[in-house]
């Protein structure tokens, strides 16, 4: 610390390392840019998935708020409509003055699907109950003109309740405000066939759904950030090594080793600070097109969400800002310290450098065996925790990452034995004389690359067990389902004429029916399967334990329910266990599990119930969709030629359904597959990109670093082509041996990313499939990344001139 006595010439010492940076900089612009790029684009992919997570669970709030202004709870029908005598009933007889019936509907106008709100304005202050501001003409219209409607947003109308409801009675649900007191009081008087749910709750159940898909899209970005924090560790000592004589001199005329640490880490504040605002505005870009794919995600996978503008928030610019600067200072820990350490004599050696970082090859190494070694403890040990076994992935990476410089040298060290010709043997020298400035760089595209071999893997594994499913579950020829406006997944019921139908055509050997509903197991809302079998359906089922006869013949007799892998581990249930189910009837009941089978449908997983067990505590005898398994011989083409006629003709009637074979279905689910992970795509190239760049930006120091080498060997008769191919040779051979390097991380990614995050994430297995593409594609987008980098500096080589080289100082 500098005392009064000494104050003065502290003051000078700090203003010389501030003009000796300004001058580095500017003499550098690229290095300062591509510094800054580096930071930006950490600070980016952060911020930009937190505002598309964030944004679109806005969009759920939003849709759950819609017309609710000070609202708590709403009543909603267990299957159809709330019936429109509930409503005085609840209102005049009980007394539950504060409520508001809603009718809703989707529709589409001129092409552009809206929503259709039908309110009672009479019932509470319409500015309340609709959480819009209407003027008082727009509610004067709504009650004096037949079949009024006032647009609120692009996406919603709203008109008087008798508009919406036509010829169709009934309330989609009725809106209240409540005390947690008045609510359990309500909750007791409901009749079975109605439920009283709180906004809140269904918050929470949304995000319980989606907290999984949220936390690996944050670990992509954290990976990201990871590679960036070598990135500007390479760089930070990147910049200290090409400053060693200048800081030489300054530690000469004064600068304590104390100075030079803390301007080196207030020097990486300020390009942290500087990058992160850049990160800041590249990450509302990016967050735009992220949020697209996010929606798409969730509304494939949980919910229909409809999503088109960022919540920019405080609080996600701040973390991704914090996050980048603490990325930041960590990384340059090692490097300032360094310059602090070393005496001015040292500073001046390169060799001294090069022989330092070889004695700390063989302690990294060790360190990051024992790192490798606590990762697969944690993981073991830390159960269903998703966030610790994602801590347990990145403690993998950092310790490999740790063991990579010993085995550069190595490799390096083998290859100079091997009968080369000399521009070879030069290049392979080049690499490892400059290894402590090299190795970050290979360390960093190593790790982007092996998260492309994890992932692909992962991916691919994933694809082939879900396509394997779907050719073992969809045991009918043809299907037949009502489905959602998006028509993405079976949602409603069938016209009661359609049963009848089908099972008169001829050609169908077997008819199975399904009903699509949600029931609340163990007091949260879950997707449910009522099945009415053929003799084909039990092939469609693969039992995770157990005679699968002797479960199939307990199911068709009633005895109790089927559950999902994903509902068996989220609930640690197994075959023999109960779960409590609310039914209409009968209250809370106790049903066995007959057997867990797997399934990739429902994330938060799903029950199936046989018919005759569902109509004993249901009232409901609706169906949602129709197998039909076609007779030997018969026309498949033609029969579904029949039904299509027959759909076209309801749908005309405005009922929207969709008539498919298996392999319709097994196309469209691995199309909805596809854009899931669509979004995991675009996060792995932009860790690529990161990489890029920071090879880009260590090969463009190092070889200018050796610009008079490379004059020298002008002097002494080499051409410029000779010196080309010479960059060209180094960079080829970072780019091998990351590529290289990068294959087994990967793997070992691959086996954490399929046997650990993916059971914890969504609680299912799959089975690990190899493909032969991947490590070629891996070591050619390493070669080809940093062929790339090596462009500009090879193209500046061919035009330096010696003269200017051999003056560079």
């Amino acid at each position: 610390m500098c005392t009064r006595a000494v104050y003065a010439g502290c003051n000078v010492s700090n203003t010389l390392l501030v003009r000796s940076s300004w001058r580095f900089f500017t003499r550098h612009p690229w290095q300062l840019w591509l510094t800054l790029l580096s930071i930006a684009l950490g600070t980016a992919v952060i911020i930009a998935v937190d505002l598309a997570n964030q944004s679109a669970g806005q969009s759920f709030r939003a849709s759950v708020n819609v017309l609710s202004g000070t609202m708590t709870h709403d009543i909603t029908a267990v299957r159809g409509t709330v019936p429109d005598d509930f409503y005085r009933q609840l209102r005049v007889e009980w007394g539950y003055r504060e409520s508001a019936p809603v009718v809703e509907k989707t529709l589409v106008r001129d092409g552009v699907q809206y929503t259709l709100l039908g309110i009672d304005p009479f019932a509470a202050p319409l500015q309340q109950a609709a959480g819009v501001n209407i003027a008082a003409a727009e509610v004067k219209r709504l009650l004096t003109e037949r079949g009024a409607q006032v647009k609120i947003s692009d996406e919603l109308w709203v008109a008087d309740i008798a508009t919406v409801q036509g010829d169709s009675p009934g309330l989609t649900r009725i809106q209240l405000k409540l005390t947690e007191a008045r609510a359990a009081e309500l909750q007791a008087r409901l009749p079975p066939t109605l439920k009283l749910e709180s906004f809140d709750s269904r918050q929470q159940v949304f995000t319980q759904m989606t907290q999984a898909f949220s936390t690996n899209l944050l670990a992509m970005s954290l990976l990201a950030m990871l590679v960036g924090a070598f990135l500007v560790y390479n760089t930070m000592t990147f910049s200290v090594l090409q400053r060693r004589q200048a800081f030489a001199i300054g530690r000469m005329v004064g600068v304590t080793g104390g100075q030079l640490f803390r301007h080196l880490l207030l020097e990486a504040l300020v390009l942290g600070v500087v990058g992160s605002v850049l990160g800041v505005l590249l990450g509302v870009l990016l967050g735009q097109g992220l949020l697209v794919l996010v929606t798409q995600t969730i509304s494939d996978l949980y919910v229909s969400v409809r999503a088109t503008d960022l919540l920019l928030t405080p609080a996600v610019l701040l973390k991704g800002v914090g996050i980048t600067l603490l990325a930041v200072l960590v990384a340059t820990l090692a490097p300032a310290w360094e310059a602090a350490q070393v005496s001015p004599v040292q500073v001046q050696r390169q060799s001294t450098l090069e022989q330092g970082n070889q004695r700390r090859g063989t302690g990294l190494a060790v360190v990051g065996v024992v790192l490798m070694l606590a990762s697969a403890g944690l993981i073991g040990y830390s159960g269903k925790q998703l966030v610790t076994g994602f801590f347990g992935l990145f403690l993998l990476i950092v310790g490999y990452s740790l063991g990579v410089p010993l085995v550069l040298r190595v490799a390096l060290h083998g290859l100079q034995r091997l009968r080369l010709s000399l521009l070879p043997r030069m290049a392979i020298r080049g690499v490892q004389a400059s290894l402590s400035r090299t190795s970050l760089a290979i360390i960093a595209l190593t790790v982007a690359v092996s998260a492309t071999v994890g992932v692909s893997i992962m991916i691919g594994s994933f694809r082939a067990s879900v396509a394997e499913w779907l050719e073992m579950t969809l045991a009918s020829d043809l299907y037949v389902s009502a489905t959602s406006q998006e028509a993405s997944r079976v949602d409603g019921s069938l016209h009661p004429d359609w049963l009848a139908r089908v099972q008169g055509l001829a050609g169908v050997e077997a008819v199975s029916t399904g009903r699509t509903t949600r029931l609340t197991v163990e007091d949260f809302p879950m997707p449910a399967l009522v099945l009415q079998p053929s003799r084909h359906s039990g092939r469609g089922f693969a039992f995770l334990e157990g005679d699968a006869a002797a479960i199939w013949r307990r199911f068709l007799a009633g005895e109790g329910l089927l559950v999902s892998e994903p509902f068996a581990y989220h609930r640690g249930k197994r075959r023999g266990d109960t779960v409590q189910v609310t039914t209409e009837v009968a209250g809370k009941v106790n049903l066995p599990v007959l057997g867990v089978f797997r399934d990739y449908s429902a994330t938060q997983g799903m029950v199936v119930l046989p018919r005759g067990l569902y109509e004993r505590y249901w009232a409901d005898r609706g169906i949602s969709s129709i197998g039909l398994q076609a007779a030997a011989g018969a026309d498949v083409a033609g029969l579904k030629r029949q039904l299509q006629i027959w759909a076209g003709e309801l749908q005309q009637a405005g009922q929207p359904l969709v008539v498919r074979s298996n392999r319709d279905i097994r196309e469209f689910s691995l199309q909805v597959f596809d854009r899931t992970f669509a979004i995991t795509n675009v996060l792995r190239l932009l860790v690529i990109i990161v990489a890029f760049v920071g090879v880009f930006s260590a090969l463009m120091a190092l070889f200018l670093e050796k610009g008079r080498e490379f004059a020298i060997l002008r002097a002494t008769g080499f051409t410029p082509q000779q010196l080309q191919r010479l960059v060209l040779g180094q960079a080829a051979l970072i780019g091998l041996l990351a590529g290289l390097l990068s294959l087994p991380l990967g793997w070992l990614l691959s086996v954490v990313l399929i046997e650990i995050i993916n059971q914890r994430s969504f609680g299912w297995t799959m089975q690990t499939h190899v493909f032969v593409f991947v490590p070629l594609q891996a070591v050619a987008l390493a070669l080809v990344a940093a062929l790339l980098a090596s462009l500009y500096p090879v193209r500046r080589m061919g035009r330096a001139s010696v003269r200017e080289g051999l003056d560079a100082r």
